[in-house]
């Protein structure tokens, strides 16, 4: 069941991969038989890349940078859209580049509603915000890049496609691009940047206010380098509040 509600958006071709490569990890063990922890492996494997083995150049100040960012992401989750599954949070670095991760997974629904648009921003932006609220605005670091590309497109869409902000208004930007109707480009980025910068206000005051599970949260993942979801809810309901 687990599996299932995690695959629930992978394509035929992903899903091959997946066992694919569970079967790869079960004949390196010259195993006859696919184990869940080899369909699990893989599973994270298909999503972030491999965990590096030799992690002896990563440093204990990037450990930390790690922690807070990946711990600000499934932290915001479970404040803000509690129905979304964080199935596991790492600060092992992948051969995809990605230096930690939270796994978040929405659940499968035929619409995407404002507030769910907005939540999605205030997860994406999380890490960003722990980094700066932990080690200063001048400590932040390129981490956060997708993140912020992931938030801005949000925030666009809300604007230009979905008609969801209501300054700009019940307005499709493509269509009037389309018919040759231009000058709206400044008041967009305008209007975006405010919407954006107030929801990563409200971002950081909620990682302010809950600091104590951030840090408890970073702290199990330096010691541990690996957190699943049930511990995780542990966590978060050790300091009374329902994930």
């Amino acid at each position: 069941y687990d599996l299932a509600e995690q695959t629930v958006y992978f394509s035929g071709a992903k899903l091959e991969n997946m066992m694919n490569e569970a079967a790869i990890r079960a004949a390196r063990r010259d195993s006859g038989v696919i184990e869940n922890n080899d369909i699990e492996k893989a599973f994270y494997t298909v999503i972030a890349g491999a965990e590096k083995k030799d992690r002896s150049a990563i440093n204990q100040r990037d450990r930390e940078i790690t922690a807070y960012h990946e711990g600000g992401h499934a932290l915001m989750t479970k404040l803000v859209a509690p129905e979304n599954r964080v199935t596991k949070v790492t600060i092992i670095p992948s051969t995809k580049g990605v230096g930690g991760f939270s796994m978040n997974i929405s659940p499968d629904s035929m619409y995407s509603k404002k507030k769910d648009m907005e939540n999605n921003i205030k997860i994406a932006l999380a890490g960003r915000a722990a980094e700066e609220l932990v080690f200063g605005y001048d400590n932040i670091t390129t981490g956060a890049a997708n993140d912020i590309e992931r938030a801005t497109q949000i925030i666009l869409n809300m604007a230009i496609t979905f008609g969801m902000d209501s300054d700009i208004g019940l307005i499709n930007y493509d269509v009037l691009r389309q018919n040759g109707i231009a000058g709206m480009h400044e008041d967009i980025i305008g209007q975006c940047k405010r919407n954006l910068s107030s929801i990563y206000e409200e971002v950081k005051k909620l990682l302010q206010e809950n600091r104590a599970i951030l840090d408890k949260i970073a702290s199990e993942l330096l010691h541990r380098e690996t957190i699943y979801e049930c511990e995780l809810d542990s966590i978060i309901h050790e300091y009374g509040i329902c994930a």
